[in-house]
């Protein structure tokens, strides 16, 4: 069984999600195309990285300063990424000096090594070991640079370039759902108003004694596909407020963890 996979491409989401869905506009023959499917993908992985504060899309060299704190310098120097998942850490570096221009000079690097990443939730740990670099000054208590490191908090000492999102073609399954779902749902309702006509329940068409007549389900508060849509939004966002089966509060929990109220 896959976990991962491609991201929702329009002609997927036509496959799989509006499969027997007539996303044609009657009154011009013109078809639903599929720059706009691929606007809706758009939107909807806006929309939950927005919802889940996590980035879908790859975003690639992005560096982040943190500020050096002495108690999670000597708790295996912990950090907290602002962005997650993280595919993989490119250079961790401490500038403690600035130039004439104020730009930061590289003190350190910090071997890679030493890096134990967690890319799940963008911690980071420092594990020193034998590979110590030839310039690297360590106090007798073991502790690289001393003479910077004992204050309390260093502001912005750290410089880490990391890459984070999900990679290309890696995506988790759940999540691709959501994406695939969400952008349904914006394409059935453009198409539910194409069927007739937005706000048209029904149509009738007579001629010397003959006639026709199509009735849908689409009213002035449904469009014809509100069945379909109400199904999708189920899915996503759950049959009731604590649905343990809604798409997001799946992610949510799982990216965000439990939330946490203090009174």
């Amino acid at each position: 069984m896959k976990k991962v996979e491609p991201l929702i491409t329009p002609q997927r989401l036509r496959d799989q999600y509006l499969t027997g869905i007539k996303l044609t506009d009657n009154t011009t023959g013109q078809e639903i195309n599929n720059s706009a499917l691929q606007q809706y993908i758009d939107n909807a992985v806006s929309m939950l990285e927005h919802f889940l504060d996590i980035s879908i899309s790859p975003v690639l060299e992005h560096v982040e300063n943190k500020d050096y704190h002495f108690n999670d310098y000597v708790d295996w120097g912990y950090f907290y990424l602002n962005n997650y998942p993280v595919i993989k850490v490119r250079s961790m570096k401490l500038s403690y000096f600035r130039d004439s221009s104020g730009n930061p000079e590289v003190v350190q690097d910090i071997p890679p090594e030493w890096i134990r990443l967690q890319p799940h939730d963008g911690i980071i740990r420092l594990i020193p070991n034998a590979r110590f670099p030839a310039n690297l000054q360590v106090g007798a208590t073991g502790n690289f640079f001393p003479e910077i490191l004992r204050s309390d908090m260093v502001p912005h000492l750290w410089e880490i370039t990391y890459d984070f999102g999900f990679e290309d073609g890696k995506v988790p399954v759940l999540m691709n759902s959501a994406v695939a779902n969400l952008a349904a749902i914006q394409a059935l309702i453009l198409g539910g108003n194409l069927v007739l006509g937005a706000g048209i329940a029904s149509s009738s068409i007579s001629l010397d004694g003959l006639s026709q007549t199509i009735n849908t389900t689409q009213s002035a508060e449904n469009s014809a596909y509100s069945a379909t849509i109400k199904e999708y939004q189920r899915r996503v966002f759950g049959a009731t407020k604590d649905d343990p089966f809604a798409i997001l509060k799946i992610l949510k929990t799982y990216y965000k963890g439990q939330d946490m109220n203090i009174l």
